[in-house]
């Protein structure tokens, strides 16, 4: 159901993407890339010949090219922080990423990038979260990961929950809104 509700999501982004062919076949390269490294599959378009001559996929290839895609579209388009919805669910994308690969390096990422982010565009993300509730979880647990990470804004994690508490209850279902206070609890 996850991967279902994952390929509807990438398709959906696809299918509205920028009319420029250009940036189209971009944006569905982004997408190959992801779905790909998501599911682990096409590994063999970066690969390497050892001493013996077998083929093996080049995993560092293959994670920079994932991590050139998060770098293209964490930053804000516009000068306010503003982002559109499917770069957003994009970004919500990797936190499903991160956390069903246990990638630890997007993980990571996240925990720095995503709060700031989802505060300038908070119902962007509620939206997209409603949308697609397998997002809910991961996101939820990339924003908890905010506070205290590298030892800052734990102070600060009771404040987030208590100003976003109306927004949760407004924009999601309850047991969204559950499944996403629970991440702020662990």
């Amino acid at each position: 159901m996850k991967f279902f509700s994952l390929a509807t999501l990438l398709l959906l982004a696809a299918c509205s993407s920028p009319n420029a062919s250009e940036s189209k076949n971009n944006e569905k390269n982004d997408y190959y890339i992801i779905l790909s490294s998501l599911l682990g599959v096409n590994d063999n378009r970066f690969s390497y010949v050892d001493n013996d001559g077998n083929s093996h996929p080049d995993r560092l290839r293959l994670f920079k090219e994932l991590e050139e895609v998060y770098g293209r579209y964490i930053e804000p388009p516009e000068n306010d922080g503003t982002y559109g919805l499917e770069q957003v669910k994009i970004i919500m994308l990797f936190a499903f990423y991160s956390e069903n690969r246990n990638s630890g390096a997007f993980s990571e990422y996240l925990a720095s990038d995503l709060k700031p982010i989802y505060s300038k565009n908070r119902l962007m993300f509620l939206k997209a979260m409603n949308e697609f509730p397998f997002l809910v979880s991961p996101t939820c647990n990339r924003l908890n990961a905010f506070f205290g990470f590298e030892g800052k804004n734990l102070s600060k994690k009771e404040g987030f929950i208590k100003d976003n508490k109306a927004y949760f209850e407004t924009h999601l279902t309850k047991v969204q809104m559950d499944l996403c206070l629970n991440q702020f609890s662990k």
